[in-house]
């Protein structure tokens, strides 16, 4: 009887040590594949989105920057240009885009809207200029474009 309970408790202990193993390296594959989305959407970047937000206990990734192409949707969905796990956040938030030589950002009916500057988004696109403050979700971002910079 003892034996058998020892058994059970042996393979059980097994079990479990694999079970963490396993727990560990699928945290390092997802940590792996998050960092190399982040670097590929800044491979091409025009502009960036800086992100401000600061001191908040958030329970998902959040990098300093995030690339913006010449056509950018920004949400919660991993299809999007811009990813970013935010649950206040619409899985098609925003697009970001680049119309004659200037970016424009239009909320894409979300939940929770777009801010710019402080002034919630209309249906119609807004021009955006460097520096502008951009809330979507929860999260605070700068619009950066070095090229207006210069």
């Amino acid at each position: 009887m003892y034996n058998l309970i020892a058994d059970i408790l042996k393979y059980g202990l097994v079990l479990v040590v694999y079970m963490f193993i396993y727990s560990v390296i699928k945290l390092i594959y997802l940590d792996i594949t998050d960092t190399r989305r982040m670097e590929n959407s800044l491979v091409g970047a025009i502009a960036y989105l800086k992100t401000i937000t600061i001191g908040k206990n958030l329970k998902y990734k959040l990098f300093d920057s995030y690339g913006i192409r010449e056509n950018s949707v920004v949400g919660s969905s991993k299809k999007c240009d811009v990813y970013i796990k935010d649950p206040y956040m619409s899985k098609e938030n925003t697009s970001i885009f680049l119309k004659d030589g200037a970016f424009y950002i239009q909320d894409l009916n979300s939940t929770n809207g777009t801010y710019v500057n402080d002034k919630k988004l209309t249906a119609a696109p807004k021009r955006l200029k460097d520096g502008d403050k951009i809330k979507m979700g929860e999260l605070n971002f700068v619009f950066v474009d070095p090229y207006e910079m210069a």
